[in-house]
């Protein structure tokens, strides 16, 4: 009896720690990654893959309210981690990467906002 209670107490603490976000309205694939949100509370976490051996990770973050944090990182290393005051944007020349993965991951503390990172052609 005391253990289903330690495992539902453990459980729904598990899913409070979870993100929870309001008016969340975006896509994802493994080219593109955007969305416009309200009230994030937690990390969203993404998935590309480099479509060419020469191309450009382009990416926007746009924070309206409360805190928001943003992160692009390969297997090997992290090109963008910072917190965002009002918006950031740029790119980086990827070479040589085709079919490497990077991972973009958004965290907020009551964050409204939105981002767009994308893979581009040329600049």
């Amino acid at each position: 009896m005391m253990t289903r209670f330690i495992v539902c107490i453990g459980i729904s603490l598990f899913l409070c720690s979870c993100s929870s976000t309001k008016n969340w309205q975006g896509t994802s694939n493994s080219q593109v990654a955007q969305a416009e949100f309200k009230e994030l509370n937690g990390k969203q976490t993404f998935t590309l893959h480099v479509p060419d051996n020469d191309t450009y990770l382009a990416y926007q973050f746009k924070e309206t309210d409360g805190q928001l944090e943003a992160i692009i990182k390969s297997a090997s290393e992290r090109i963008f981690d910072q917190k965002i005051e009002s918006s950031e944007a740029d790119s980086f020349h990827l070479v040589n990467q085709k079919g490497a993965e990077y991972k973009v991951t958004i965290k907020g503390k009551h964050a409204s906002g939105a981002f767009y990172v994308r893979f581009e052609s040329s600049k």
